[in-house]
Order: C-alpha cells, then sequence, then structure tokens
C-alpha cells in the first residue's frame, strides 16, 4: 500500500505519507484553502508593499515572491499525512515520527517538496477516478 505514496526522512528513517480527504479537511480547517497550505509548503507568497498591500505588475498580476517553507504548515499537516499512511497497523512507528517532527529532526525543504507531491499526486488520483467513473474526459477551454 506504501507504494505509490511519497516518503519522508525523520530523524534518518524513512516513513510514507498520503494525502487523502482526511488530511485535505484538516488543511482547510486550519489554512482556510488548499492553495493556502500549498503555498506556503512551497515557500511562496504574495508580495506586498510596506503598507501591507498586495503587489500586482502594469498588466495586474499578482507577484509572489520566495520565502522558506512554513514550519507551522508542515507542523500541522505532517501528522495527518503520517497517520493516514500508518493506519492502525504502525502506532509505535507513528508515535516514532511525531517525536522527530516535534524536534525538528527533518529537512525543512526536502520534507515540504515531499509533502507538496504527495498533495498533487492526491489531486491527480482523485481526479483520474472521476474521470474514468463517470465516463468523462479532460477538454481544454
Amino acid at each position: 500500500m506504501t507504494g505509490h505514496m511519497k516518503t519522508v526522512t525523520l530523524a534518518g528513517k524513512e516513513y510514507p505519507i498520503r494525502c487523502n480527504i482526511n488530511v485535505l479537511m484538516e488543511v482547510q480547517e486550519q489554512f482556510d484553502t488548499v492553495p493556502n497550505f500549498e503555498m506556503m509548503i512551497t515557500g511562496v507568497k504574495l508580495a506586498q508593499d510596506a503598507a501591507g498591500n498586495t503587489i500586482t505588475d502594469a498588466d495586474g498580476n499578482l507577484i509572489f515572491k520566495r520565502c522558506d517553507p512554513s514550519l507551522k504548515a508542515i507542523a500541522a499537516i505532517l501528522p495527518c499525512m503520517l497517520a493516514e499512511a500508518a493506519g492502525n497497523s504502525r502506532k509505535r512507528e507513528l508515535n516514532e515520527a511525531l517525536d522527530a517532527i516535534q524536534n525538528v529532526e527533518f529537512d525543512l525543504y526536502d520534507t515540504a517538496l515531499r509533502m507538496g507531491e504527495e498533495l498533487a499526486k492526491c489531486f491527480a488520483r482523485k481526479n483520474a477516478s472521476s474521470a474514468k467513473g463517470t465516463g468523462e474526459t479532460e477538454t481544454k477551454k
């Protein structure tokens, strides 16, 4: 079951992570929208002027800037992803992983990258199964 899941390294040990509807509900609960969370873990935020207003370019497009991935976002959602991958069968391993998160025994950038990849795979899996189940195909407009 872990073959299609991404893994994260915590305290030198690999753990599978899984994004599913339970994780997405927690993302919405804590960060309002999936795109807000995705921006936080990918290290992207809207550029703002000194007054805190969002900056746009001459064409009115939003301008983004790079930043570090959010430790808050990782610490909030990574335990959910670990729990969904572990299920009920590996609670001891899950506790070890949670301790490693609490003690910041992980690479910030690599962990954020893998969480983002699993999030993207979650939507790809859901969209593919939805299209197959309804007989619909994706069309470009």
